[in-house]
């Protein structure tokens, strides 16, 4: 009687007993969230390279396409943009739970060091004749001082997307620790191949210093990329579907095209060409550049596109 009772009054639904597919960031209006963490990873990874090598235009656009790109497109996600405020402190507490929160607040705060670091550069690096005496170390201190401040913003905006996935435990793929080193040297990456192209338009880039440094951080992220699928194969049979997904399932054109081929080999190939051939020609410098930006597309877009929620109900329990 009793376990009639429980049969009658339990409502088993679809989703309690078999891993879903996860939709809300990669699908219809989610499709937001992948652009804003692309955007995020290219604007904040040549920011960051930028202002390490000195390099004013550089961290210009690394900037605009933080501020013009990744945060207006973060905040339509969240349905009403002129509202940001309401997550910002003192206004609201919910930087203290919500990762999408402080993803704003650490965006919100880089636009302002950012600028203001970005100022004191162009005197320095172009208007430097316009100051002198104590003036100039003034400014010079104070530039130091933002590049600090604005680097650490700048670092905590571009891996806060990765510490919001990994902390998704229904989501076992996304629920790691690996995944936002990840996601933070992807963007060291992208950052590498955009100072480059930025490079050849404006000069003042030491591009055999950029090969050499994207040969080592390409290496590394084949490696990390490789330890992350293998973990997660074998931390649950949820995460393992992620990974079959991606290897060969929906998206796995997708990431043996974009990621593997355009993300990775191409321009590790490139890169080390470069060191036999001398510098590579701009044609082809320009064609490793494309295929590396399509490649951070690529990784964000299956990273979403393969999550997939565990069951709630063990299928034992189930009636």
């Amino acid at each position: 009687m009793r376990s009639h009772t429980s049969r009658q009054w339990m409502v088993t639904h679809e989703w309690m007993v078999k891993p879903m597919k996860q939709t809300e960031w990669i699908e219809k209006k989610g499709l937001l969230v992948w652009l804003a963490e692309v955007f995020s990873a290219l604007g904040t990874g040549l920011y960051l390279i930028a202002i390490f090598v000195d390099s004013w235009w550089g961290a210009l656009i690394g900037y605009l396409i933080v501020v013009l790109l990744k945060l207006p497109l973060h905040l339509l996600y969240l349905g009403k943009p002129l509202r940001f405020w309401r997550t910002m402190p003192p206004f609201s507490g919910a930087w203290r739970t919500s990762w999408i929160a402080r993803g704003v607040v650490f965006s919100v705060f880089f636009s302002m060091v950012g600028f203001a670091q970005l100022a004191t550069s162009y005197f320095l690096l172009i208007q430097s004749d316009m100051l002198a005496g104590q003036l100039l170390n003034i400014v010079y201190v104070a530039d130091i001082i933002l590049k600090v401040i604005a680097g650490i913003f700048v670092i905590l905006t571009g891996i806060y997307c990765g510490f919001m996935m990994s902390y998704c435990k229904s989501v076992p793929f996304w629920n790691t620790e690996l995944l936002p080193i990840v996601i933070f040297n992807a963007g060291i990456a992208d950052g590498l191949a955009l100072l480059m192209a930025t490079g050849l338009f404006t000069g003042g880039v030491d591009f055999h210093a950029i090969e050499y440094a994207s040969r080592i951080v390409l290496g590394i992220n084949a490696i990390l990329l490789g330890i992350y699928l293998l973990t997660a194969s074998r931390k649950s049979t949820t995460a393992e579907l992620s990974v079959k997904e991606l290897l060969v399932g929906r998206v796995a054109i997708i990431f043996w095209l974009g990621i593997v081929l355009f993300g990775i080999a191409i321009p590790l190939v490139i890169s080390f060409a470069s060191m036999f051939t001398g510098a590579a020609t701009e044609p082809i410098l320009i064609a490793g550049i494309i295929c590396h930006t399509a490649g951070a597309f690529a990784l964000k877009y299956c990273i979403l596109k393969v999550g997939i929620y565990k069951p709630i109900l063990p299928q034992s329990i189930v009636y």
